[in-house]
Formats: structure tokens, C-alpha cells, sequence
């Protein structure tokens, strides 16, 4: 037992070559492929996978271990997870997750729930499979401290002694995985008194109790405790292992700083891919079609964005008609607004994000972001104007051009500002939104006010 925790079996590490090996094994020599695959990763052939034109992976998949299969399922993308979990029959992913860790078997259920797609009978088989004790954890929110919890954690009574403890570890090796990282220490009602990491526990006098070496007040998290703010708590104190309790301080499960991570990567990755308008679970080898539908209705909303910036320049046309030198100044008056609104929105938008941002402060922020976008507005405006007066030699059309590029700063700075802080308080996830919404009033605004003085004081 002593070896196999000191030297575990080795992974071989995907190389250019050997990836190459196993796309040649693909097309050629298939029957190469289990071996090929055994010695590599979950993390590796979920990255080779994820490579792979859809009917190719299904063919590497048949392919691949079956002892390996639902720890590969559990690292790929969710586009490519919704595909393989489609092939699947259902009695091959109850199979395939029957060993995997409570949190990852709750992940993979909940993506089977969240696909409206999916066969039902697939979720239901894999529940079924499922110890009663992990089916607490799918009553949770994927997004939240309950969500990311696992329930095997290894827990002692405050009088054991650290010697029992030790033993306890040597003799259930299998139940506890790889990394029990933590003792929490429970009273009879499960309620949470303390906790001693392992590195500590080995330290300790064997004949000592855990009562006199544990930390107590250990920090916790409750299980509605949104991702965000455990990815909060796990950077401000450094943690690498934290409790998840209940409102009466019980031990509900754990979190650990591998799943926070994959959380964060996660989360970074869904709100890119909202922000262009894509699908979290979007496969780049997806049917076109299917992607095509994905894609459209962002599309769609961002036309009628353009739409309304056109019928700005409309209303306007005779006067562009009659000077042409609107037509090639406006776009500046726009780009320039609409690159201060895109600093002030990434600063609020990150503010909302980490929790810097408060109802008590909101109003301060506003004034400093005015109070820096009118500096700017007035220090781009006077190199615009200046250079406008030289290439046109028209002092009022650089008039214009500075009024409108110091109001579109103030229109940018009020909108990168005010309006991820209404996404956020209706409920609405302002880092996917906001681009759109502040972009509209940057090209609108600018504009209005470049066209209409120049209708005023130029024609």
C-alpha cells in the first residue's frame, strides 16, 4: 500500500508525435489505439478529443479505456461533453461515472438535466447509480458552493488521537482518494468545530487529540454561496481546502482549490463566449446548422443596434450631403466614445464581479469616471479639433467636432457606468450585455450631437 501511494502510476504526456501517432492509429490501424490511449491522461485524450471533427470522436471514444472514459468526460468542454454524452447509451455513462468523485457525478447529471436534447432516460439511469448521499449534492446550483462540493470528506471526533487518525488514512485509502487534504473535526451532530490539514496532522505528537492541535472558527462557506464568492474566499485567504456547511454550522461537504480553479476557467469561459453572443455549450465542430441557429439571434439584436445608428445619420443626410466632411469625421467622434465606454465598463464590470462595487459607493465612481472621461473628452477633442482646423481650415467645423467628442466622453463614461449596474440590480449578467447596450449609446449620442451642431452652426 506504502508504494502505491509513494509512486503512483505514471502518465505519459501528449506529445506533437504521439498525437500524431494516434490520428495515423485513427485512420489506419484502430486497433492500436487502446494502447495508445491507456498510459495517456484523462486531461490529454479529453484535449485530443476536443480536436476531433464529431464523427471522429465517436469513433476514438469506442475506443478509449473504459475505466478512463468518465474521467475524460468530466475534463472536456460542454459542447463536446453534450456530444458524447449523446453517443452514449445510458447504461455506458452510468457505468462510466459510477467511480468518479460526487461532484463530478452531480456535474455530469446536471449537464444531462440542462440539455433539453438529451435523452431523459439517460439522467434518470445515472441517478440511479447514484449513492443517496451524492443525491443531495443535484438539489444545488451548478454555480453555486453546493454545486462544487463533494461530499467525501474524512472527518474524526475532537478527543481521537492523532495516531487513530493516521491509521484511519493507511487503512481506507480507497475511499478517501487521492487527496483527503483536510480532517474536519465534528461533534455528534455533524456540526463543524474544526479542522487540521494532513501536512500538520504528520507533524503532531502521535499521542496528542485533535481537539488540542486543530484550528478552530475554521472559515466555511454556506451552500448558496454563489461561485464567484467562493472563488473570492479561496484567493483572499489562500486556501486550498474549505468546509461547506449548513445555517446550523453541519458539514455538508468540501470544496478544494482544483474545483475553484475549473470554476473560474469555466465561468471566464462562458462569459466570453456570451459576450460575442455564443453559446456556452458551443462545439467548433458542431453541424453547421446548428451553429448557424446558435449565432443568429446575437446577429440579429446587433443589426437592429446598427439600425438605429443609420436612422441617426438619416435624419441628417442633407446636411452630410451638403458637407462631406461630416461623413469622414464621424466615425471618429464614434470610435473614440465608444473605446472610453469600453474602459469604464471593464472597470465596473470587474468591480460588480470581485464585490468592490456597493450601493454606497456607486455614486462615487460615477463622479470620478464623469471627472475622468471629461479630461480626456477635452484633451482628444483639442488635438481632433486642432487637426481638423488645419486639414479643412474651418474653425467651426472644428468647434463642432470638439463639443461632440467631449459630450460623447460624458455619454460614455454615464453608460460604461450606469448600465451594468441595471443589468446587474434586474438580474441580468452585466458582462454579457453591457458591450452591446453602451456601444449603441456611444454611436447614437455621438452622433446626434456631431450631426445636430452641425446642422446648426455649419449649414
Amino acid at each position: 500500500m506504502h508504494e502505491e501511494i509513494i509512486n503512483p502510476k505514471p502518465h505519459v504526456q501528449l506529445t506533437d508525435s504521439l498525437y500524431e501517432d494516434i490520428l495515423q492509429a485513427l485512420t489506419a490501424q484502430p486497433e492500436r489505439l487502446p494502447a495508445l490511449l491507456e498510459p495517456l491522461h484523462p486531461a490529454d485524450v479529453a484535449d485530443i478529443l476536443e480536436r476531433l471533427p464529431q464523427r471522429k470522436r465517436e469513433v476514438l471514444l469506442s475506443y478509449i479505456p473504459k475505466e478512463q472514459v468518465g474521467d475524460t468526460l468530466i475534463e472536456l468542454e460542454e459542447g463536446v461533453k453534450d456530444h458524447l454524452l449523446h453517443v452514449l447509451e445510458p447504461e455506458e455513462v452510468a457505468e462510466a461515472v459510477a467511480e468518479l468523485d460526487s461532484d463530478d457525478i452531480a456535474d455530469i447529471v446536471q449537464t444531462l438535466e440542462e440539455d433539453h436534447s438529451a435523452d431523459f432516460t439517460t439522467a434518470e439511469q445515472v441517478k440511479e447509480g447514484i449513492e443517496t448521499q451524492n443525491k443531495r449534492l443535484l438539489k444545488y446550483e451548478p454555480h453555486s458552493a453546493g454545486g462544487l462540493m463533494q461530499v467525501e470528506v474524512l472527518t474524526a471526533k475532537p478527543e481521537q488521537k492523532i495516531s487513530q487518525v493516521l491509521r484511519y488514512l493507511r487503512n481506507h485509502k480507497e475511499e478517501l482518494g487521492d487527496n483527503p487534504g483536510t480532517v474536519f473535526v465534528l461533534n455528534d451532530k455533524r456540526k463543524l468545530l474544526g479542522t487540521i490539514s494532513l501536512p500538520r496532522l504528520v507533524q503532531c505528537p502521535l499521542n496528542e487529540t485533535l481537539q488540542n492541535v486543530m484550528r478552530k472558527k475554521p472559515i466555511t462557506l454556506l451552500a448558496t454561496t454563489p461561485e464567484e464568492e467562493v472563488a473570492s474566499v479561496f484567493e483572499k485567504y489562500n486556501m486550498h481546502n474549505c468546509a461547506v456547511v449548513n445555517k446550523r454550522g453541519q458539514l455538508l461537504g468540501r470544496i478544494t482549490i482544483d474545483d475553484v480553479l475549473d470554476s473560474v476557467l469555466e465561468h471566464h469561459e462562458r462569459e466570453t463566449k456570451r459576450a460575442a453572443g455564443l453559446s456556452e455549450r458551443e462545439d467548433i465542430f458542431a453541424p453547421i446548422s446548428a451553429t448557424t441557429r446558435q449565432r443568429l439571434p446575437w446577429l440579429i439584436i446587433n443589426l437592429f443596434t446598427a439600425i438605429l445608428a443609420s436612422c441617426v445619420i438619416a435624419i441628417f443626410q442633407n446636411q452630410i450631403e451638403k458637407l462631406v466632411a461630416l461623413a469622414v469625421l464621424m466615425p471618429i467622434v464614434a470610435s473614440m466614445g465608444g473605446n472610453a465606454a469600453t474602459q469604464t465598463m471593464t472597470v465596473v464590470v470587474r468591480g460588480l464581479a470581485t464585490g468592490q462595487i456597493t450601493a454606497k459607493n456607486a455614486v462615487t465612481l460615477l463622479v470620478k469616471e464623469l471627472t475622468v472621461g471629461s479630461l480626456n473628452g477635452i484633451l482628444l477633442a483639442f488635438l481632433v479639433a486642432l487637426g481638423t482646423y488645419f486639414f479643412y481650415q474651418d474653425i467651426w467645423l472644428g468647434s463642432v467636432i470638439f463639443i461632440a467628442t467631449v459630450a460623447n466622453h460624458i455619454f460614455a463614461a454615464t453608460a460604461g457606468h450606469a448600465i451594468p449596474l441595471l443589468l446587474k440590480k434586474c438580474k441580468y449578467d452585466p458582462a454579457i450585455s453591457s458591450g452591446v447596450l453602451v456601444t449603441t449609446v456611444t454611436d447614437v449620442g455621438g452622433f446626434f450631437v456631431f450631426l445636430g451642431l452641425a446642422a446648426l452652426l455649419l449649414l
